[in-house]
């Protein structure tokens, strides 16, 4: 089966959202494979660049873009860019999503994130990268989706970010990314545990043709539910922070 340059994209990058929007109909298909391509443009900016400045050139080249794309500007031809216009205007997704996407990961740039030893500005991290992400997916399988429906989108997209954060932890801390202490680890995985519950105690606020964005959700359960129970999974969180941050 041949993909479209995003689609190839996101199979090579993003294994877990490509294989989730293989279920959805063609064309709302290829609108997920330019989010989930857009989404990829800006994570690998950070282990890209030598310099944080650098970094953050490349993060307002993408705000140019969208400048461009909500804008009456000519869009810039660009592998990405161009299919992520078309699926913008053809579903009429908000900007704002996006702009709070970008600004959180500028915070990839400064190795000394997250700030905050309660873990606040993770938090805030999660929520506009991967619950941000999840509710513009939804969205465009569901243009009329409500509001509750995209409430129930950032819960379950938060756990999945969670989820993610939480198998990326030892290359992140491995890649020289500031510890998080342990009892904020535990703490974030109980609260994502928590909205992927509350998501699935309303999933009925959205309808299935909503599914291919939230499918990543049973496995993020999964590790979540893993890392919050006392079982072995805790014990090799603890052993992973552990081991990567020296700190014994």
């Amino acid at each position: 089966m041949t993909f479209s340059p995003c689609g190839e994209a996101v199979r090579t990058g993003d294994q877990d959202r490509f294989r989730a929007a293989l279920f959805a109909k063609p064309q709302p298909r290829e609108h997920l494979f330019a989010l989930y391509a857009f989404n990829l443009e800006i994570a690998k900016i950070a282990p890209m660049v030598s310099e944080p400045m650098l970094g953050e050139i490349r993060l307002q080249w993408w705000r140019e873009a969208l400048d461009q794309i909500y804008g009456e500007a000519p869009v810039r031809r660009h592998e990405v860019v161009t299919p992520l216009s078309v699926a913008i205007r053809e579903t009429g997704l908000p900007r704002a999503p996006f702009d709070a996407l970008i600004d959180q990961r500028a915070n990839d740039l400064d190795r000394t994130f997250p700030v905050h030893e309660n873990g606040g500005d993770l938090h805030s991290y999660i929520r506009a990268t991967a619950g941000g992400l999840t509710a513009l997916a939804v969205q465009i399988l569901v243009p009329a989706a409500t509001p509750e429906g995209l409430t129930v989108a950032r819960d379950a997209g938060f756990g999945i970010g969670v989820s993610r954060y939480l198998m990326a932890l030892p290359r992140l801390v491995k890649a020289g990314r500031k510890p998080v202490p342990m009892d904020v680890l535990e703490g974030l995985a109980e609260e994502g545990r928590g909205c992927i519950a509350r998501a699935r105690a309303n999933r009925k606020a959205l309808p299935k043709a909503a599914s291919p964005a939230l499918l990543e959700l049973a496995n993020a359960w999964h590790n979540l539910h893993s890392v919050t129970a006392r079982s072995e999974y805790r014990k090799n969180l603890s052993l992973l922070w552990h081991g990567f941050t020296g700190r014994w």
